[in-house]
């Protein structure tokens, strides 16, 4: 099981029981461990932890992004190579974890100092994406933060930026930042292997001002549209035309 492999993380708040509910049946379902980040809830942020973020980031965004990294510090204290990181609305597609040993397979031909970014489903993507005929790595940052791979050399960099600097960004926006300046190089797979629920209308946003202004059965909608149209489609005709020629 990949599960003992790698160590899992769940970055969570402690009031939001429909995502425990939701992340628990997952795990029942496809048998995998994990550990929530409990600590830095928005309620629980002291004056030094807030002292670590910049004073425009809104407490639930400070709260979000401190977990995240908190996850990578944990896992460091660990005896593992590689963290599975998921937000707790991520929607793991049914093959994940098959998928997931591919992805780990793929990850030993990389330079250490990586994060490769797992969902992305409704994502735009450009041609390199479609390109190969089973699962690959693309290079590219990543977009959200649902679910995502570190190893160990690259949480270490992290590790050293932040003990050093202020965070200035949400979770997704300052990974890509300091991994940026560090020269960690970010991959996303070819094929997205989950989504967010907080996108597809599951669950209301936590996060995202712009989204909650919406109702959940219209989320659903844009979710499955955009990705027919951005994914889905063509996706299809890429696979026609290679079996055609």
């Amino acid at each position: 099981m990949p599960s003992a492999k790698i160590q899992i993380y769940v970055i969570t708040v402690k009031e939001f029981a429909d995502r425990h509910r939701h992340v628990e049946k997952m795990a029942e379902k496809f048998g995998f461990s994990f550990e929530y980040i409990w600590r830095y809830d928005a309620c629980d942020l002291t004056s030094s932890d807030l002292a670590r973020v910049c004073c425009s980031l809104s407490r639930k965004s400070a709260s979000n992004v401190l977990k995240h990294m908190y996850a990578q510090d944990l896992f460091l204290e660990t005896e593992k190579d590689v963290a599975l990181i998921l937000e707790d609305d991520v929607i793991l597609f049914d093959s994940f974890f098959q998928d997931l040993e591919t992805v780990l397979s793929l990850v030993q031909k990389l330079k250490p100092g990586w994060l490769i970014f797992l969902g992305g489903a409704d994502n735009k993507l450009d041609a390199r994406f479609f390109e190969p005929a089973e699962l690959d790595l693309v290079s590219s940052p990543l977009t959200t933060a649902e679910a995502y791979l570190v190893d160990r050399r690259g949480c270490e960099q992290r590790a050293r930026w932040l003990g050093t600097k202020t965070i200035s960004c949400q979770a997704d926006h300052q990974l890509k930042l300091m991994d940026q300046e560090l020269g960690l190089k970010h991959y996303c797979v070819s094929t997205p292997m989950a989504s967010q629920g907080s996108i597809t209308g599951l669950f209301d946003t936590s996060l995202d001002a712009s989204r909650s202004k919406h109702s959940r059965s219209y989320l659903k909608l844009r979710y499955f549209y955009n990705r027919f149209r951005r994914q889905s489609l063509p996706r299809f005709i890429k696979n026609f035309i290679r079996v055609f020629n």
